[in-house]
C-alpha cells in the first residue's frame, strides 16, 4: 500500500514539475558517468594478455597505446574522420579510445606536449582523475540530486541549482568523505556473500539523510539508516522491482524511456518513500539523533524551499556579486581602457600558448605591439550591442558567438584580400568556414565573452575608477596613438613571419 501510494504521488510530483525533473536525472547522471544511451556497438575488451602482447608497443605513439589499453585492440573498430584542432583533436581521441577522460588527456599530450608524455603517466593520471572526480563530484551530485526530489515534493517552484545543495552550504567535503565510506564498507560487506544485498539495502537512505542534514557522521548516518530501514528492507526490494519492467521496457528502446520517464519515476518515488520511513521513525524516537528538516514538508505553503531558514548558511554572499554588477553602463574611457585590456589579453593568450606548444616566442598578429585588437573589438563589440539581453545568458552566449565569428571573418578576409597572406587557418577544423573561422574557435569566444561580460569586464571598471581621472585621460590618449602609429605602420609592414603567417594559396580553376 506504501508503495502504490509514494507512486501514485510521484507521478502527479512529475506532471507537475517535469522538465525541472528530467534536466536533474539527465545532469546528474551524466555528470555520475551513467549511462545515457545504449550504444550500438560494444568493443569494450581489455584482456591485457590476449588483445594487448608487449610486443604490440613497437612502433606505436602513446596515445595510440592509450587508446589500445581503454578499448582494445580491434580491427573492426571504424573511427570518425580525422579533424584538425584542439577541439578535432577531441573526438578523434574519444572515438579511438571510447572514453571521453583518456581522450581529452590523449588529446592535450598531442596538441600541447606533441605526444611526448609517457602512455603510462597518461593512464594513472586518468585513473586518478576518474577515482577523485568519483569521490568528490559523482557521489556528491547523487546527494544533490535526493535533495531536488525531496523538496519538489512540495515546492513546485523547486529550482535546478538544488542539486549543488552540499556545495553551497560548505559540506562537499564531509558528504564526499560520508559517500565514500559508505560505499566502502558496502564492498567489504560483499567478502560475506550475504552481507552485501542486506548492507545495500540498510545503507539506501544515506544520500538521504545527507540531503536532509549534511552534518551527519559516518558512524551515525550508516547507523541511523539501518535502523531505519530495519523491517523494511523486503519492502524496499520490491520497490525495486516493481521497476523491472519499466527497466525492460527501457533496453528496448535504447533507454530513451528511461531517459524521459523512468528514471525521474524512480527517484521521486523513492524519495517520497524514505520520507514516508521518516516520519514513521521520527514518531516512535523521542531523540532522532540528526536535525530533521521541518521545513521540506512545506508548513508555509510557500512556492520554494525558504533557504534562509535552513540551519546551515550558504557559501555565497549577495555582496561578493555586487561586485560584479554586469548591468551597468560603461563611459567612453571605461571602452578604451577595455578594449585595449581585452586586447593584450588575447596577445598574451596566444604567445603563451605557442611558446607552450612549440617552445618559441613568436609575436601573434598583423601588428607589432603588444595586442590582437580582434579581441578587444569583439570585447567592446559584445558589452555595446548586448546591453538589453545581458540578463539572458544563453542569448548572451549565441549573441557573443556571433559577433565574433562576424569580427574574425571580416578581419581574415580583409587581410587575405589586401595583404595576400593568412594569419590564422582554420582548414580541416570542426565546421569551418573558408578557414577563417570555425566551431572551436567560435565556442572559445562565446565562453570567454560570457566570462568578459559578467565577470571581468565589472571587475576591471571597478579598478579604473578607482584611478585618478586625469590619469586615465592621458592613458587612453596615449594608448590610441600608439596604436594609430602601429597601424599606419604595419599597414605598410605588417607583422609576418615563421609561426605568424601563411602564404595565400590561389586556386586555378583551369588546373
Amino acid at each position: 500500500m506504501q508503495r502504490k501510494v509514494c507512486k501514485n504521488k510521484a507521478k502527479k510530483v512529475i506532471r507537475r514539475n517535469y522538465w525541472r525533473c528530467f534536466l536533474v536525472c539527465f545532469i546528474v547522471t551524466l555528470l555520475t558517468g551513467g549511462t545515457i544511451l545504449v550504444q550500438l556497438r560494444n568493443n569494450t575488451n581489455i584482456n591485457i594478455t590476449e588483445h594487448f602482447p608487449m610486443n604490440a608497443i613497437e612502433g606505436k605513439t602513446n596515445s595510440e597505446i592509450v587508446n589500445e589499453f581503454i578499448h582494445g585492440v580491434s580491427e573492426s573498430d571504424t573511427f570518425l574522420p580525422q579533424r584538425d584542432g584542439f577541439l578535432g583533436n577531441i573526438v578523434n581521441n574519444v572515438s579511438r579510445s571510447g572514453s571521453f577522460l583518456f581522450g581529452i588527456l590523449n588529446a592535450i599530450n598531442q596538441f600541447l606536449f606533441h605526444d611526448q608524455i609517457v602512455a603510462g603517466i597518461i593512464i594513472i593520471l586518468g585513473a586518478l582523475i576518474s577515482i577523485l572526480y568519483w569521490i568528490f563530484i559523482a557521489k556528491v551530485m547523487e546527494v544533490g540530486r535526493c535533495r531536488f526530489f525531496l523538496e519538489n515534493e512540495n515546492y513546485p517552484k523547486t529550482h535546478i541549482n538544488r542539486i549543488l545543495f552540499p556545495f553551497k552550504v560548505r559540506r562537499n567535503f564531509h558528504v564526499a568523505w560520508v559517500m565514500f565510506c559508505k560505499n566502502l564498507y558496502q564492498f567489504l560487506w560483499i567478502f560475506t556473500i550475504i552481507g552485501g544485498p542486506i548492507k545495500a539495502y540498510a545503507y539506501r537512505f544515506v544520500p538521504y539523510l545527507l540531503a536532509e542534514d549534511p552534518t551527519l557522521s559516518v558512524r551515525d548516518v550508516l547507523s541511523l539508516s539501518s535502523k531505519m530501514m530495519k523491517g523494511h528492507k523486503w519492502e524496499a526490494f520490491l520497490f525495486d522491482c516493481s521497476f523491472l519492467l519499466w527497466g525492460i521496457l527501457g533496453m528496448f528502446t535504447l533507454n530513451l524511456v528511461n531517459l524521459f520517464y523512468t528514471n525521474l519515476y524512480i527517484e521521486a518515488s523513492f524519495a517520497l518513500f524514505y520520507k514516508t520511513i521518516r516520519d514513521s521513525y521520527l514518531k516512535e524516537v523521542t531523540v532522532p539523533f540528526f536535525t530533521p528538516d521541518l521545513y521540506l514538508d512545506n508548513v508555509s505553503h510557500l512556492k520554494e524551499y525558504p533557504e534562509e531558514k535552513f540551519f546551515l548558511k550558504g557559501r555565497f554572499s549577495r555582496k561578493f556579486f555586487q561586485t560584479f554588477d554586469y548591468r551597468q553602463s560603461y563611459s567612453l574611457s571605461s571602452y578604451i581602457l577595455l578594449f585595449f585590456a581585452f586586447s593584450m589579453m588575447g596577445w598574451i593568450w596566444e604567445v603563451c600558448l605557442t611558446l607552450f606548444s612549440e617552445g618559441t616566442f613568436v609575436n601573434r598578429g598583423a601588428l607589432f605591439g603588444p595586442w590582437l585588437p580582434i579581441y578587444g573589438s569583439g570585447g567592446v563589440l559584445i558589452l555595446f550591442l548586448l546591453q538589453k539581453v545581458r540578463n539572458r545568458p544563453g542569448i548572451t552566449f549565441i549573441l557573443t558567438m556571433l559577433i565574433c565569428g562576424i569580427v574574425e571573418y571580416g578581419t581574415a578576409l580583409y587581410l587575405e584580400t589586401f595583404k595576400h597572406l593568412k594569419w590564422w587557418d582554420y582548414t580541416g577544423y570542426f565546421f569551418n568556414i573558408h578557414g577563417r573561422v570555425c566551431l572551436e574557435g567560435l565556442l572559445f569566444f562565446g565562453i570567454g565573452g560570457l566570462a568578459f561580460i559578467y565577470i571581468l569586464a565589472p571587475f576591471l571598471v571597478n579598478i579604473f575608477r578607482k584611478w585618478n581621472s586625469k590619469l586615465v585621460k592621458i592613458l587612453c590618449v596615449f594608448l590610441v596613438c600608439f596604436l594609430i602609429c602601429d597601424f599606419l605602420y604595419s599597414s605598410k609592414h605588417p607583422n609576418t613571419g615563421n609561426g605568424i603567417t601563411s602564404e595565400l594559396v590561389e586556386k586555378n580553376d583551369n588546373s
